[in-house]
């Protein structure tokens, strides 16, 4: 540190300078014999999987494989005391992880590498880095076949088009959903069979074909719940509910959300709780309940800015329903601050979303 050959990043982690880094990797290629090298980069892999599972397992804790925990590596991960330690982690260490991914790749270990792709999850879906997404889930599906694992293929294949839904590449998320579905009707996997159908759903969905979506979302929660899958039945109502508001059906909407809220808390799903609070706030400030809509969107709003629901996108869509609500009762300055607030958030997420904010401030 004195000497200027590292920079502090945060408390007890640290980045070699830009300049210092290029030399530091010429000397480590030109001392270290290949089998040095290989162990070296095989510890870093270890510790991206098994710091990653930690995490994977505070802030996601229904998303585990089972079966796949990463044991016997000798590498103990880094301590995470709580949500909010493990997202920053994730969030610190994102470039790392993407670069474990790129070299399992190359190296051949491609167990290893679908696997953190899968572990990373919560990243993917609370700070949405939808580029690496993208990147990550396209080189974890050729591992993940590359190694034979019909699951780790069904896992690169739903979760991958979730990324490629946010990307607005509606084709190819739908092309690798129905492989997901066709592999997993091939195996008599219910659930994965479940989780295709309800991603095209939510494909109809933002494509306006209401009733297509609605028969997607019926489907796959007759599925989850013929095998008991509760928590996935919950979020297939909250889709359901997501549907229904699409097409002005509004008490339907509420109904929806109302009961998958109060499943998902049951089940400890706090997030996912605040998702369903969120919508079903929305809905009822949509229906003309201006008090109770704006009460519980200011819930779901304090989910979201701390704890093991914290999540940026969904502090934006608060604030942006919030900001309408505002609207609605004739609060120009309140709909304002609301609106530039959730724009500061999806300017950073997805250029899209803020520029439907920008559209809604010039006609306040």
């Amino acid at each position: 540190m004195e000497a200027h050959l590292l920079e502090e990043t945060g408390p007890g982690a640290y980045r070699f300078h830009d300049l210092v880094r290029p030399h530091a990797r010429r000397v480590g290629e030109a001392e270290e014999s290949g089998a040095q090298r290989a162990y070296t980069l095989r510890r870093y892999v270890d510790w991206c999987l098994v710091t990653a599972a930690a995490a994977e397992r505070i802030l996601t804790p229904s998303h585990p494989l089972p079966g796949h925990e990463p044991t016997g590596t000798g590498v103990a991960p880094t301590p995470l005391d709580g949500p909010d330690e493990a997202l920053a982690w994730l969030d610190a260490h994102r470039e790392g992880l993407m670069g474990a991914v790129r070299h399992c790749s190359r190296a051949g270990l491609h167990t290893s590498c679908w696997r953190l792709v899968d572990l990373a999850w919560p990243l993917f879906l609370r700070l949405r880095p939808t580029d690496m997404w993208i990147e990550a889930h396209r080189i974890g599906l050729e591992s993940a076949r590359a190694s034979g694992s019909r699951q780790g293929e069904g896992r690169m294949l739903t979760s991958g088009a979730i990324g490629l839904r946010y990307a607005g590449q509606y084709e190819e998320a739908a092309h690798w959903y129905r492989q997901a579905l066709e592999n997993a009707t091939a195996d008599g996997d219910v659930r994965q069979q479940a989780q295709a159908i309800n991603g095209l759903g939510h494909l109809s969905l933002l494509t306006r074909r209401l009733d297509e979506a609605r028969a997607h979302f019926e489907h796959a929660l007759r599925l989850r719940e013929s095998i008991g899958y509760a928590r996935g039945a919950a979020l297939t109502r909250t889709r359901l509910g997501e549907t229904a508001l699409a097409g002005g059906l509004l008490a339907s909407a509420a109904a929806h959300l109302r009961r998958a809220h109060e499943e998902l808390t049951a089940l400890g799903e706090g997030y996912e709780a605040a998702r369903a609070l969120a919508l079903l706030g929305h809905v009822l400030a949509e229906e003309g309940d201006h008090e109770g809509g704006t009460r519980r969107l200011g819930e779901a709003l304090s989910s979201f800015r701390a704890g093991g629901a914290r999540s940026e996108h969904w502090e934006g869509r608060c604030l942006e329903w919030l900001g309408q609500a505002a609207e609605a009762q004739g609060d120009t300055a309140g709909a304002r601050r609301r609106y530039e607030s959730a724009r500061d958030f999806f300017s950073r997420l997805n250029p899209s979303d803020a520029e439907r904010l920008d559209e809604r401030l010039r006609h306040l």
